[in-house]
């Protein structure tokens, strides 16, 4: 069973440097990126992995999570098997996709105000896919891996560690802790190579936060750690 799951950004690549929507782009990290990644490994991301009686990982394939992925887990605890999943890529880009936020800003004034300064689970890229839509595909995916790791004989100390992008980890989180549209444009942006953190009950560990079900206990337990 799974006790935490560890929500990670990737680290920072030159398009975060330019202020350009990522989106689907397959953009590498960058030096800073790369020390940010092993900055993660030594500090509460790593003792989280290293304290854990199993480590569970899934990333997204665009190259920025997948390498992070590698350089945390091998700082952290060795080889571990990182399983590549197509649902925890970034929002779909639309038309913003490789553009400068000062550009999308100019040309889409409501709607990046929608996406960025008082951001709504419903806005996203023009032409692209919303939040909300970004975070359930996200959540749904990693549901099913929490209840297929029910299956298995990992006690109940497994942590699985997630990494993903800003954008969509950012609505995911929204949703597991069930905000309002007040409560989501307060919820701070997910640093590069920052996590959230949340962890669950034993006596109720049967669903992500803020799904269906009812018998579902977790906690949030750390916010851009």
């Amino acid at each position: 069973m799974v006790a935490r799951l560890v929500l990670l950004r990737h680290g920072e690549t030159d398009w975060n440097r330019q202020d350009r929507y990522q989106g689907r782009t397959d953009v590498h990290l960058n030096d800073e990126g790369r020390r940010q990644a092993r900055s993660a490994a030594a500090g509460p991301v790593g003792q989280l992995l290293e304290d854990a009686e199993a480590v569970v990982a899934v990333s997204s394939p665009l190259a920025r999570a997948r390498e992070t992925a590698q350089i945390v887990l091998e700082a952290s605890v060795g080889a571990v098997e990182v399983d590549l999943d197509p649902h925890l890529a970034e929002l779909h880009g639309g038309d913003w996709e490789g553009l400068e936020l000062a550009e999308i800003a100019t040309r889409w004034p409501d709607a990046h105000a929608a996406w960025r300064a008082s951001p709504s689970l419903d806005a996203g890229p023009t032409g692209g896919e919303t939040m909300r839509a970004g975070g359930e595909r996200l959540l749904h995916a990693l549901e099913l891996r929490v209840a297929g790791l029910r299956e298995e004989d990992h006690g109940f100390g497994a942590t699985m560690l997630a990494v993903a992008h800003g954008g969509v980890l950012r609505a995911a989180v929204g949703l597991m802790l069930g905000l309002d549209e007040a409560g989501f444009a307060r919820l701070e942006r997910i640093g590069n190579a920052k996590a959230v953190v949340f962890e669950a009950d034993p006596a109720g560990e049967a669903a992500l936060p803020g799904r269906t079900d009812e018998t579902s206990r977790w906690r949030l337990a750390g916010y851009n750690v």
